[in-house]
């Protein structure tokens, strides 16, 4: 009779377990999905914002030429222009990147439904 117990015991701690482990594996399938829509989303915003900054590149470029006269000299405010830029993004990089990232994922990864 007490070996029927442990069998029975035994068993619903075995079916725990693979239910657990089936928990997990569903929710990691669903975090994993729900972080690679956001990376397509964000692939494709950078795609499009890329397009769009030439696009306004090009135009102040040709402004600055209306302005300046000179070919060289409208190309070069432009090109200081996204260097500056470029910079500053480089150095608010933790604000504007890391941080909301790493905020991004430890959310996703580490809050439960619960």
């Amino acid at each position: 009779m007490e070996g029927q117990n442990y069998k029975q015991l035994f068993d619903s701690i075995k079916e725990h377990a693979k239910l657990e482990i089936e928990y997990s594996k569903l929710t990691l399938a669903e975090k994993m999905s729900i972080l690679l829509s956001r990376a397509i989303i964000v692939a494709i915003l950078i795609i499009f914002g890329a397009g769009v900054t030439l696009l306004l590149l090009w135009a102040f470029a040709k402004w600055m030429i209306v302005l300046t006269g000179s070919l060289w000299i409208g190309v070069a405010i432009a090109i200081a222009a996204v260097a500056v830029l470029a910079l500053l993004v480089f150095g608010y990089r933790k604000q504007l990147i890391i941080n909301p990232v790493t905020r991004f994922i430890t959310k996703l990864l580490l809050t439960s439904e619960e």
